[in-house]
């Protein structure tokens, strides 16, 4: 049974964008496009290739990047992304108090021939693991994803929606980098997933989520790459969008 059709009533172009990952000599760009897609998630239930395969004819769900966008668009606009409607189920506000597990079409891929906990570290000491990021089904391009553990993110990839630098403090659900300020986001990852039947590989997908408040702390958004996508819950839910993707260089 097709899901039912949401209402796209929010628009937002996204704009060109580049990284740069000089350990892997790759240098990634995309020249930007526009998204149609609902301030509301839909609430599936089921596992993110179950929840694609239900979702109307040529509508699909949102990726990690768009995911991104609209959260520093809100941020560029002054606008603080945890307190926007548009992020109300990641937060159970409205909607019957309904904490959103949210799945993108975006994963994480362990690279063919590597050991899923390899992993190198930069000038400062921070450790990062080799990745092929996922479109849907497609490999994208390869990319260095930093240790998660609950830690606030300070800098972002853009063209993938992934987190580029930590913050050195460490956060977990129990405590966290509350005096890093103007801090909005965690980022969780697990470096050594189980096989996913469906593809064959070690993936995750990148999905979103809320952070339960703690201590009297504010609450904040959560992006969770420790899951596969076979993997079903009841809290998980997909964001309705439509518009072509912008096409992702390697230059």
């Amino acid at each position: 049974m097709t899901m039912a059709v949401a209402e796209l009533t929010e628009k937002i172009d996204i704009q060109p964008a580049s990284s740069e990952y000089t350990a892997l000599g790759a240098r990634y760009s995309h020249s930007g496009h526009s998204l149609n897609y609902s301030p509301i998630l839909t609430r599936t239930g089921m596992d993110y290739y179950d929840s694609k395969n239900e979702l109307p004819d040529s509508y699909r769900m949102s990726t990690a990047a768009e995911e991104l966008a609209i959260q520093l668009a809100l941020k560029k606009a002054g606008k603080d992304p945890r307190k926007a409607e548009v992020f109300n189920d990641l937060f159970g506000r409205k909607n019957n108090d309904w904490y959103a597990w949210q799945w993108t079409e975006t994963g994480l891929r362990v690279p063919k021939g590597y050991k899923s906990d390899k992993s190198e570290k930069d000038e400062q000491g921070r450790k990062y693991f080799p990745r092929i990021v996922l479109i849907g089904d497609h490999e994208i391009g390869e990319v260095l994803v930093p240790e998660g553990s609950g830690r606030a993110v300070v800098e972002w990839d853009e063209v993938f929606g992934i987190p580029r630098v930590m913050s050195d403090k460490f956060g977990d659900m129990k405590s966290g980098d509350m005096k890093l300020e103007n801090h909005t986001t965690h980022f969780y990852f697990d470096a050594n997933p189980e096989k996913d039947d469906r593809s064959g590989e070690y993936d995750v997908s990148v999905a979103r989520g809320g952070r339960w408040p703690h201590a009297g702390h504010d609450r904040c958004l959560n992006v969770r790459a420790f899951c596969g996508s076979w993997l079903a819950g009841t809290d998980a839910g997909v964001r309705q969008v439509q518009g072509s993707l912008s096409e992702i260089k390697r230059i």
